[in-house]
């Protein structure tokens, strides 16, 4: 049996039933209407279906609350047959004090529930409080003459020293026959209770099915970062945009959706159909909403995080500052996410720290959990003193700034690139020979053609070989120089091949044939043949290395170490350059080697008066290529590669002592220990040195480190053995160092979203949808965790629905 919905003291009864007589105590009345217009002032008509069925019936039937003030007749009991009554669970028992000898007992709320020999809990909603007579009634039985005192209005039950007896009544043949009779009753006359719950169920089953598609659909839609709309959004027009064309093509394979366009497609202003811009721009923001939400829980969680920050313009020419966090899982991973896009910061330092930590604040992040910040070398973010850098270490002086590895990287071969001549000339000379092809769809012809005689010629000789196409360069990726390099290094021949053509085409204009013979005559020199080579191998080296440093989960020991075999690597190569004249042989088809130097008139200096030529050296060809050139890029390279890791070295020691244990002596141990609990005095421990000691015995005993040679895997070790109880210092100290980020490429990756976001057709995009749309597609993974009945609850929540979803 279900109690009625909770209302102020009424419900109602049919025509043609008995009517209760009214009394001046009760609350019981009614009221009997021939035209269907007024109602009741104690019933909500408009709102309760209840109500308009009795309505339609013509009589308003209202019951009391109290038992005590019920009069048995068949009214009653239909009544109470089709809409149940009201229990008053919250009701004052206070009136339900009896006195015993030991002391008084009272009524309360849990005797409205029964336990069962398994533990569980049902209610026992056939029992009725009386707040006037301070006792307890059985519904059932009060309503169809049950023979017990619990069914009869001037005794009731309120003897709670025996409460069992509750149970014994509710076990009773005499109960079990009232509940029977009632509920016999109340199928013959058909609950209405039941049949408007049944519909308001199958309507709620319905449009919550209806938006289970509407949430999977946005959800792969922004994912990806396509547009929604389109230029109408009207149902099978070409023009209604991705959402409405994903909807219909949903349709075509499922007769739910197929229905439900044909009975509600196009409807009109004042229908509802849940398929319109406005319902899926909700459901943009509610996603985005519960995504933030979920990264912002595991910050807390994690505690210590570091800031990424980076600005670029976008299509509009509003600059975008992007803030990334890092924080550390609790599984040992970092992670680095995608926080928000804040416009019109300025370049300012003072003014990106007052926008970033508005916004960390704004978000309830500790600003002093802060243990890292990564930014380019931009002087307003990496300054000592008025960068941003400086700004953040105000606020939180545990925050180290770490210079970002994979810009550091760029910066070191683009001083390379500009330390001599040669090396300037070469690239000019790569750019040169993709502008001169790219310029005219003839020339890419014929460009073109030559790589078809040389793949056909590499696919007769069974060659694992393929062709590369020219690349263009690039100012700030230095992949791409590596590939435009290697590019030319691979189809060398066929390139010159091509420019020859050009020169004897006779359709070509002789300003073409002219640059063709100019760019073929210096890649025929053993110099350039040279430089391909040379560059090839630094390029590749590099770019490889930049890659690996752009992953999130690299960290400074990673990064230290990356450096730190670039610089071994080229200064072995300092030796090699027989090895790279060789390999420029090779690519020229020449037996020797032939610069241009020794190819012209040597040069004769005029003496002047009482000097004599004796002493002076004169370089051939070779020996300017290794001096002037090969050796100045070797030494400029390893220069410039030294004094960016050194930026890092500082960060390196503090915490190399974790990963070295088995290296140190107790003494060591102590310093290096002592010396990390001084710098951070709010997070560590004095009992870190104890630990740090066990720790080393365990390292010692079971090769603990052996496999776990950066801190990211001896993090992630400890975590996996559950041991950071055993030592938590290490752990906090060890999250800090990993939460420390080696790169901003995360902030670089999120304007590749930007640009895929706010394109020229969708300029128009206000601030707070461009965030929500960047964290949809940069955190697609948390995205399709999320449950879609979560969402349209969130949905239903936010506003009044002209369905019902609840």
């Amino acid at each position: 049996m279900q109690p009625p919905r909770e209302r102020d003291t009424s419900t109602v009864v049919e025509v043609g039933e008995t009517v209760p007589s009214t009394s001046a105590t009760s609350a019981a009345s009614y009221e009997i209407e021939t035209d269907n217009k007024n109602v009741c002032s104690e019933a909500d008509t408009s709102k309760s279906p209840v109500s308009e069925q009795a309505v339609n019936s013509n009589i308003l039937f209202i019951l009391s609350d109290d038992p005590v003030e019920w009069e048995i007749n068949d009214s009653l009991r239909n009544y109470v047959a089709k809409y149940g009554f009201k229990q008053n669970l919250d009701a004052d028992f206070k009136k339900s004090k009896r006195e015993y000898n030991d002391h008084a007992r009272y009524f309360t709320r849990s005797m409205f529930e029964r336990e069962l020999k398994n533990c569980e809990k049902i209610q026992r909603d056939w029992l009725i409080y009386s707040q006037s007579s301070g006792r307890v009634y059985c519904g059932p039985c009060l309503a169809f003459n049950g023979g017990s005192q619990f069914g009869v209005l001037k005794e009731g039950f309120n003897d709670w020293k025996n409460a069992k007896r509750l149970a014994q009544h509710e076990n009773s043949p005499d109960h079990k026959s009232s509940v029977l009779q009632m509920l016999e009753r109340g199928k013959k006359h058909g609950r209405i209770d039941h049949q408007v719950e049944r519909q308001l169920e199958e309507e709620k089953v319905y449009w919550k099915s209806v938006l289970r598609r509407v949430v999977e659909t946005v959800k792969s839609l922004v994912s990806r970062g396509l547009p929604l709309r389109g230029d109408n959004e009207t149902i099978g027009s070409v023009h209604n945009g991705n959402f409405l064309m994903a909807i219909e093509l949903i349709a075509q394979f499922d007769p739910f959706m197929a229905t439900h366009i044909a009975k509600y497609g196009n409807p009109g202003s004042g229908r509802t159909n849940y398929l319109s811009s406005t319902i899926y721009e909700e459901f943009v923001e509610i996603l985005a909403s519960k995504v933030t939400e979920l990264v912002l829980s595991e910050i807390h969680i994690a505690k210590y995080f570091s800031i990424i920050v980076d600005s670029t313009p976008d299509l509009t020419h509003v600059d975008q500052l992007s803030l990334i966090i890092r924080y550390v899982q609790s599984d040992g991973t970092p992670i680095e996410r995608f926080i928000k896009f804040i416009p019109n910061v300025g370049h300012k330092a003072e003014l990106i720290k007052d926008a970033v930590v508005e916004l960390i604040e704004e978000l309830k992040i500790n600003m002093n959990n802060c243990r890292g910040q990564s930014y380019d070398n931009a002087a307003n973010m990496s300054g000592p003193y008025n960068g941003l850098q400086a700004k953040i270490k105000q606020i939180s002086p545990t925050a180290e700034y770490v210079p970002c590895a994979a810009h550091s990287l760029n910066l070191v071969g683009e001083c390379a690139a500009k330390c001599c001549e040669s090396a300037v000339l070469f690239f000019d000379t790569l750019q040169e020979v993709y502008t001169f092809f790219t310029a005219s769809t003839a020339r890419w012809n014929i460009l073109f053609n030559q790589y078809e005689k040389a793949e056909k010629k590499r696919k007769e000789s069974k060659e694992n070989k393929r062709t590369h196409i020219l690349q263009n360069l690039s100012k700030t990726r230095w992949s791409a120089r590596s590939d435009a390099c290697v590019a030319l290094f691979e189809s060398y021949w066929e390139v010159i091949s091509a420019l020859f053509d050009v020169e004897e085409d006779d359709q070509q204009n002789p300003n073409a044939k002219c640059e063709a013979k100019g760019i073929r005559l210096k890649l025929e020199s053993f110099e350039m043949a040279f430089m391909v080579v040379f560059w090839g191998f630094l390029l590749e080296r590099f770019n490889l290395t930049n890659k690996l440093l752009q992953d999130p989960e690299i960290d400074i020991f990673t990064a230290v170490q990356l450096y730190d075999s670039l610089i071994a690597l080229i200064s072995e190569s300092r030796e090699k350059f027989d090895g790279f004249e060789t390999e420029a042989r090779t690519l020229l088809m020449t037996a020797a080697e032939s610069y241009q130097k020794d190819k012209g008139r040597k040069r004769k200096r005029t003496l002047r008066s009482g000097e004599k030529a004796t002493g002076e050296v004169e370089f051939n060809g070779r020996d300017t290529m290794r001096v002037e050139t090969f050796l100045v890029i070797i030494d400029k390279l390893i220069t410039e590669l030294k004094k960016r890791r050194n930026a890092y070295e500082m960060y390196y020691e503090r915490f190399f002592f974790l990963l070295n244990l088995t290296a140190l002596s107790s003494e060591e141990l102590k310093k290096k220990a002592e010396a990390l609990v001084q710098i951070y005095p709010d997070d560590i421990e004095e009992c870190f040195i104890g630990e740090c000691i066990q720790f080393q015995a365990l390292c010692n005993s079971q090769n603990y480190t052996e496999d776990a040679k950066t801190p990211t895997k001896l993090l992630k070790k400890i975590r996996n053995q559950n041991i950071h109880s055993v030592f938590p210092n290490i752990d906090i100290a060890l999250r800090m160092c990993v939460c420390t980020p080696i790169a901003n490429c995360s902030a670089e990756r999120s304007f590749s979203c930007l640009r895929r976001v706010l394109n020229y057709l969708r300029s128009s995009m206000n601030e707070e949808r461009l965030s929500a749309l960047g964290i949809l597609q940069i955190e697609n993974e948390i995205l399709q965790s999320l449950d879609y009945e979560e969402i349209i609850d969130a949905f239903a929540a936010k506003k009044s629905r002209r369905v019902l979803l609840h």
